[in-house]
């Protein structure tokens, strides 16, 4: 479709260009006959023709078209704005400019018109501009973030004329922007579970280590201390050697594993309602854990766009560990061959002892029961998420095991062996 557009325009320039050196050759004639009438109209005409063409070369010299949105990252629901601006930076003024961007499908665009394009889940946008020589026009539309995902707009056309509507100028731009929605974050009742305790009773199974931040006093110097804690002011006051003592706390990791497979076979394809449904899950339990000071980490089976074969965030209480797992998240591409129990026992072999486990997915098999009880005797918590699985799903011994529905009001069923 653009080589044929770019072989019309071409032809059609040469066609203005044939006529035009024939008008001058008209008027040449017309003088050197003495037929001032026919000198005039041949020379208007291509006066006329010559300036469609000046259009026509540097119409679209120095316009930039931009688009720019409220924020650049958005929650399922959020309204925001999108402004498209066009700056006509010459002397030479645009009687009209016509702007045709492709805007994603899954994207609402509250009282825009936009139509259909052969292209799957986009839409297409047209608005009309007019610009005098060095202006810039603004113009801000409504974008309401309708659901998850990595959204790109990137090719945008522009076409003008000269005054006259004969020569054609068109360009066509590809600089990209990206716009990311995150995955909905839901208090956890909001899916069924508890809001206290939801992975069950938690247990500081790590060793307690001294967290420096928690000052508790001073004792007598043992060997083994090291010098750093050693405090010099109690040791000057009392003659002898005194070491700080702290607070002990554990230090908590959580480590949350999401199966992207809905159906046992892969071939059977992916429920998406099942999916966005473990998706919001596993978001929503990493800011939990973050806010309960837990180290989280993020494991899929699946990549992100542009990315490795696998989502693997390690854990981490970084302040902006939770936009790391929510950009993980939505820019998850629903595509895998690899099993969920594969990933767990090869992760689970680099995390703490003592780490709690959660594996979030569809299908329970019989490989990821054995996976998840060997790990349990190896000193993990496990907590188990069957979203949209069968209510009857059997307890599975020293494992928290949660049923939960994969529509969009989510119940849940609590089995706890």
């Amino acid at each position: 479709m653009d080589d044929a557009r770019a072989l019309f325009a071409a032809q059609r320039q040469e066609h203005l260009r044939a006529i035009l050196v024939a008008a001058v050759l008209v008027g040449l004639a017309a003088v050197a006959l003495r037929q001032p009438v026919l000198a005039v109209a041949g020379f208007a005409v291509a006066l006329t023709l010559a300036v469609g063409l000046v259009w026509q070369r540097y119409g679209l010299v120095a316009v930039t078209y931009r688009r720019r949105f409220s924020q650049s990252r958005a929650f399922p629901g959020e309204e925001l704005w999108l402004e498209l601006s066009v700056e006509n930076n010459k002397l030479l003024p645009l009687p009209w400019l016509e702007v045709e961007d492709e805007f994603p499908a899954d994207l609402a665009f509250p009282g825009l018109q936009l139509d259909p394009s052969p292209k799957p889940k986009t839409a297409v946008f047209h608005t009309l501009f007019s610009l005098r020589p060095y202006e810039r026009v603004r113009r801000r539309y409504r974008l309401v973030a309708t659901r998850r995902g990595y959204y790109r707009f990137s090719r945008v056309r522009l076409r003008t004329s000269d005054p006259f509507g004969l020569a054609l100028a068109a360009r066509e731009d590809t600089e990209a922007d990206e716009l990311i929605v995150y995955p909905a974050i839901e208090p956890l009742p909001a899916f069924g579970l508890p809001a206290k305790q939801p992975l069950g009773e938690w247990r500081p199974v790590q060793p307690l280590l001294d967290d420096p931040t928690r000052y508790r006093g001073v004792r007598p110097y043992v060997p083994g201390d090291v010098p750093r804690r050693i405090h010099w002011r109690a040791t000057a006051r009392t003659g002898e050697v005194q070491s700080k003592q702290f607070e002990q706390a554990a230090t908590p990791t959580l480590a949350l594993f999401l199966d992207i497979n809905t159906f046992e076979h892969f071939w059977e394809g992916l429920d998406p309602e099942k999916l966005e449904r473990a998706i919001s899950l596993c978001a929503s339990l990493a800011a939990w854990g973050l806010e309960e000071r837990y180290q989280v980490g993020l494991y899929v089976n699946a990549p992100r766009a542009g990315g490795e074969r696998f989502i693997r965030l390690l854990p981490s209480r970084h302040p902006r560990q939770l936009q790391r797992i929510l950009e993980a998240l939505a820019l998850l591409v629903p595509y895998t061959g690899y099993r969920i129990e594969l990933l767990v026992a090869a992760e689970a072999r680099l995390l703490p002892w003592g780490a709690t486990v959660v594996v979030i997915t569809s299908v329970v098999t019989e490989a990821l029961r054995r996976t998840l009880l060997a790990m349990r005797r190896e000193g993990h918590a496990i907590t188990l998420f069957g979203v949209g699985v069968d209510p009857g799903l059997p307890a599975l011994p020293s494992l928290t095991v949660y049923t939960i529905d994969g529509g969009v009001d989510g119940t849940v069923a609590r089995g706890t062996a």
